[in-house]
C-alpha cells in the first residue's frame, strides 16, 4: 500500500479503553472542560484557582508548563472532576462542558470501545467504588439515569453495567463514525506526515498517517504466553467469561491476579475441583487476600482458603510446564516436577504492554512501574505538563502509559484534558502559520 493510499487524520489514538476513549470524545467530539468555582482548589491553590477563573476559554486554553510549576496538570484535573473526594454530582464539580469545535481524530480499538473490560469475567466486580471508573464528562449517575439503571457510584460496579456505559459513549457524544472496532494495529513507524499505522480488519489491510499519535493501549495490550508444549490445545483457554461457559469438572487455573482470584473462586462456587497454581510465594499472596476483605469476593476467596475442601488446592512458586490433548499436565516448584490431569486449564497471566508495534523511532525511555501487589507496567517516560514522549515528538502516552501515574485508575483520567490541551494548543498554532 503507498504512502497516497493511507487515510490522514490529524490525530491517530489507538486503544479504546478507559484512556482513549474519552480522549476521543473530548477531540473529536469538542467537549471541553471548563473552569467553575472549586471551593478545595481555592484553599490549596488560591493563586491558581484564580487564574482559572480568568481564564477567558475552556481549560484546554491552559498553559500546562505554567500549571506544573503548582501542581502537576493530571492532578489538578482529578481534582476538579471530584472536589469533595467522592462521588461529585455535576453542579459541583470543578469544571463543566461546553461544546467546543471537533477536532480530526480517529480511535483505532482491536475490539470494542471499553478495552479489556470486554474481555473480564461477566459478574466480575471491579476492585474501586464506580465513581473511579467514570469519565467526567458524563459522570455514571447520569448515565444509569438515562438508562434507568440501579446504580450506587460509592458501591463496586459490576463489569456488565461498566462495559455497557463505556459503549454508550460513542453514540451518546456523536463520535460513533470516529472510532474503527475489530481492528489489529500491525506496525506504527514514522510517516513525512508524523506517524504512519498499518493496521489489519477482518484478514485487510489498512493505512493511517496522522500529525500526531496517542499511544493508549493499555498494560495488558499484549497478553503474555507461558511458551510451553500444548499451550495452544483446545483444552487450554486465556479466556474466562462464566462457570456456565466454561466446561469441565476439574480445571487448572494458573494466574495470581485479579483475574485469575475471581475466575478459580467463581469455579468452585459452581462446585469445580479447581487446582490453583501460582509462581509468587504464599506470602504475597495471602498478603493482598487479607488487606482485601472489604470487597466481598477477596472475603469469599479467604473462606474457601480456610475450608479445607477437597475440591480446593493452592500450589505457590509452581510452574506449568506442558500440557497434553489427554487432560496430561507437567508441574514443576523446588520440591520437583509431576503430572497430574483436568479436564481444561485456565491461562490468567495477565499482559504487557505493546512496545513492538513502534518501528524507526529512538530507543523509548521506560519506566516500571509496580506496586506491593501485583501491578506492574512499564511506562513510557513523558514530559509532565503534556504526556508527550521525552524520546518521539507529538507521540503521547495515554492512560496508565505515561509515568508518574499511579496504580490506581482513578489517578488516570485527568490525563484526558493534560493530552487534549495540548494537541489542541498545537493544532490551532499549525493553522496559524
Amino acid at each position: 500500500m503507498t504512502h497516497s493510499e493511507a487515510e490522514h487524520h490529524e490525530t491517530l489514538i489507538i486503544g479504546g479503553g478507559p484512556a482513549g476513549l474519552p480522549l476521543l470524545v473530548v477531540l473529536a467530539g469538542g467537549v471541553w472542560p471548563r473552569y467553575r468555582r472549586c471551593p478545595r482548589l481555592e484553599a490549596a491553590a488560591p493563586d491558581l484557582a484564580r487564574r482559572l477563573a480568568a481564564l477567558p476559554g475552556p481549560l484546554t486554553e491552559l498553559d500546562l508548563e505554567q500549571v506544573a510549576r503548582v501542581v502537576r496538570p493530571v492532578d489538578l484535573f482529578n481534582l476538579l472532576h471530584r472536589p469533595e473526594n467522592g462521588p461529585s454530582p455535576p453542579e459541583r464539580m470543578g469544571m463543566d462542558f461546553i461544546q467546543g469545535a471537533r477536532h480530526d481524530a480517529l480511535l483505532l480499538t482491536r475490539g470494542n470501545v471499553g478495552g479489556l473490560w470486554n474481555d473480564v469475567p461477566r459478574r466480575l466486580l471491579t476492585l474501586s467504588p464506580a465513581h473511579w471508573m467514570e469519565f467526567a464528562f458524563h459522570p455514571l449517575t447520569v448515565w444509569a439515569r438515562e438508562n434507568g439503571r440501579d446504580l450506587d457510584p460509592e458501591a463496586l460496579i459490576i463489569k456488565q453495567d461498566l462495559i455497557d456505559y463505556y459503549h454508550s459513549i460513542p453514540e451518546r457524544f456523536g463520535v460513533s463514525d470516529a472510532v474503527v472496532t475489530n481492528c489489529d494495529v500491525e506496525r506504527i513507524e514514522p510517516d513525512p506526515a508524523g506517524f504512519r499505522v498499518t493496521t489489519s480488519r477482518d484478514g485487510r489491510p489498512r493505512c493511517f498517517t496522522s500529525r500526531r499519535l496517542v499511544y493508549a493501549g493499555g498494560q495488558r495490550s499484549r497478553l503474555r504466553r507461558l511458551g510451553i508444549p500444548g499451550e495452544d490445545l483446545p483444552i487450554v483457554s486465556q479466556r474466562y467469561d462464566s462457570p456456565e461457559s466454561f466446561l469441565g469438572d476439574r480445571v487448572l487455573v494458573v494466574g495470581g491476579g485479579r483475574s485469575a482470584d475471581w475466575a478459580a473462586t467463581e469455579l468452585f462456587d459452581a462446585g469445580r475441583t479447581v487446582h490453583y497454581v501460582m509462581r509468587q510465594p504464599a506470602a504475597n499472596h495471602y498478603r493482598l487476600v487479607s488487606d482485601s476483605l472489604n470487597l466481598p469476593y477477596y472475603a469469599r476467596l479467604a473462606e474457601i482458603h480456610r475450608s479445607g475442601s477437597p475440591r480446593w488446592r493452592v500450589s505457590f512458586e509452581t510452574h506449568l510446564r506442558a500440557v497434553k490433548s489427554d487432560g496430561t499436565l507437567t508441574l514443576e516448584n523446588l520440591s520437583g516436577r509431576w503430572t497430574e490431569s483436568a479436564d481444561r486449564v485456565l491461562l490468567e497471566i495477565g499482559g504487557d504492554v505493546d512496545y513492538s508495534l513502534f518501528h524507526g523511532f529512538p530507543p523509548f525511555t521506560l519506566v516500571e512501574k509496580r506496586d506491593r501487589y501485583r501491578y506492574q507496567c512499564h511506562q513510557l517516560a513523558v514530559h509532565p505538563h503534556n504526556h508527550e514522549s521525552v524520546d518521539a515528538p507529538n507521540l503521547y502516552a495515554g492512560g496508565y502509559l505515561a509515568s508518574g501515574i499511579n496504580n490506581v485508575v482513578v489517578a488516570m483520567h485527568g490525563a484526558t484534558y493534560v493530552i487534549a490541551a495540548d494537541i489542541l494548543q498545537r493544532h490551532r498554532a499549525s493553522e496559524h502559520r
